[in-house]
């Protein structure tokens, strides 16, 4: 019910902005002809998908291939038109909008035809997914394929998921104060731990669907407090969506590939720790008839809370620090492993480079190697300020 409150809203927004228009005067030749979102939230029609999916059987799988999908709810960000006009002179736009279509094509035609206007997406900052998205990949490819076509689609646009639906995400602004797009923007750029802001964009999961060959880790949005906020990644493994993992989960996994600047453990009760100039370094072996991916650690650590009062203190830190994330990192890899089949260590995508020989054998399954790999961890942890 949320969600089709959400739709309506939307709907109920969009007539309003067609009204503004036809009533406002024309500010700038450019401007006017040209809406600029700054986020775009996409879900499956809810109704449409429920009946399909109860419609088709196990043995009915390729229907969606021959056309029968649920249609698509896309959900637009506007900023104020001030915001991009050098002159501060605009064009009335409301905040939000939602539209239904067949496919991104149709939406955008029925968004032209209805203002007079065409969807500009330069300044775009971040694209939501609903869940729901993931479970048809016809549609998703189709999606991505739109988008590859266009050049204002700028393949480096942050990439996140809505927590039951984008649309939702995207009509949380009355605490964000604006833009839903700005305000996901700073959010991301806000985390520190990262060594790059974008954690994931639309041209990884392009690369996803292209080459189905790594792990792709989307921050899950969901609201608390009427605000969006991280509260999971969701696993996209060889273009095939694997569920959502814990925040914790995820981090270990960022942490062996080598994309954290700072991670945090607490090897003791009060005793926090925060690790930086972290290096990860992977090999890949075969041992008897397994691949075995090997993942070496090295960093500074440094004392939150909690105190040592001497070096042998500080060594006893270092050595209970490296076996609690050795094993932490051991029992996450084969637990995700099971449960998911995934390679935590993302290491599929740089078998070619590592060991011609194990990718001469698995170019052709990275399923298969994702779940037969092996791992081994090794981490160096060296103390600072103990004093």
């Amino acid at each position: 019910m949320r969600n089709i409150k959400s739709v309506k809203k939307y709907r109920a927004a969009l007539l309003l902005t067609i009204g503004m228009l036809h009533a406002s005067g024309c500010a700038s030749t450019e401007l006017e002809q040209r809406s600029f979102p700054l986020a775009v939230g996409i879900d499956l029609q809810e109704e449409d998908y429920e009946v399909i999916a109860r419609e088709a059987s196990e043995e009915d799988v390729f229907r969606r291939e021959a056309g029968k999908t649920p249609d698509l709810v896309v959900s637009y960000d506007f900023p104020d038109l001030a915001q991009i006009s050098e002159k501060g002179k605009t064009v009335d736009t409301a905040m939000g909008l939602s539209l239904e279509g067949a496919d991104m094509y149709h939406v955008e035609k029925s968004y032209e035809n209805n203002t007079n206007r065409v969807l500009d997406y330069n300044h775009m900052k971040a694209v939501v997914l609903g869940e729901n998205v993931f479970s048809d990949t016809v549609q998703l490819r189709g999606i991505l394929s739109a988008w590859e076509q266009r050049e204002a689609s700028a393949r480096n646009t942050s990439l996140l998921i809505g927590s039951g639906s984008a649309a939702e995400i995207l009509s949380l602004t009355e605490e964000t104060e604006g833009s839903m797009g700005t305000y996901l923007e700073e959010m991301l750029e806000s985390q520190k731990d990262f060594k790059q802001n974008k954690i994931a964009t639309v041209g990884n999961l392009m690369n996803q669907w292209h080459n189905q060959d790594e792990l792709l880790l989307i921050p899950v949005l969901t609201e608390e407090g009427n605000r969006p906020v991280i509260t999971g990644y969701g696993a996209v493994s060889n273009f095939n969506y694997q569920g959502i993992l814990t925040v914790e989960d995820a981090m270990k996994s960022f942490l062996c590939q080598n994309l954290l600047k700072k991670f945090t453990c607490e090897p003791a009760e009060n005793l926090v720790v925060e690790i930086s100039d972290i290096q990860a370094k992977k090999t890949i072996t075969l041992e008897g008839t397994l691949p075995v991916v090997t993942v070496r650690i090295t960093g500074k650590g440094r004392l939150k809370t909690g105190q040592v009062s001497s070096v042998s203190e500080q060594y006893q830190l270092e050595k209970k620090i490296e076996k609690q994330l050795t094993a932490d990192l051991a029992e996450t890899a084969g637990r995700l492993q099971q449960e998911y089949g995934i390679d935590v260590t993302n290491s599929f995508i740089s078998l070619g480079s590592k060991n011609c020989s194990l990718y001469q054998m698995y170019r052709n399954y990275p399923d298969a190697y994702n779940q037969e790999a092996q791992h081994v961890f090794q981490v160096e942890i060296a103390m600072l300020n103990w004093e």
